[in-house]
């Protein structure tokens, strides 16, 4: 390896805050740097999203016990449910764009350094 690429490794898992040996497993398990960086962009979304996922759910079951208790309809149950809607929206998306391949690297760029 020469100095320039170790620096190159160097720089590329200090951006993903990784070690280079971490960033060399990840790159070559995930089909290069550029995919291994995308997958853990993705992981931390769905984290996010999972997250979202819990804090509506738990909001629309508090929601529907003191409907249940009072049977009276809650002003926020249409927030929440529209909240809901945007949040797996937002999944969907995310799983559409699992499904999308990368694109391809130009001509003469590398993709697993």
């Amino acid at each position: 390896m020469t100095a320039e690429q170790e620096e190159r490794l160097l720089e590329r898992a200090s951006e993903r805050n990784v070690t280079v040996p971490r960033l060399l497993v990840e790159s070559a398990l995930a089909g290069g740097a550029d995919a291994a960086k995308l997958r853990a962009e993705m992981i931390g979304e769905l984290y996010r999203v999972a997250r979202l996922v819990g804090k509506v759910g738990v909001n629309i079951n508090q929601i529907a016990r003191v409907t249940n208790a009072t049977l009276e309809a809650q002003p926020e149950t249409a927030a929440a449910i529209a909240a809901h809607g945007r949040v797996m929206v937002r999944l969907e998306q995310l799983l559409d764009d699992l499904d999308r391949p990368l694109p391809s690297p130009a001509p003469g760029q590398e993709s697993a350094s």
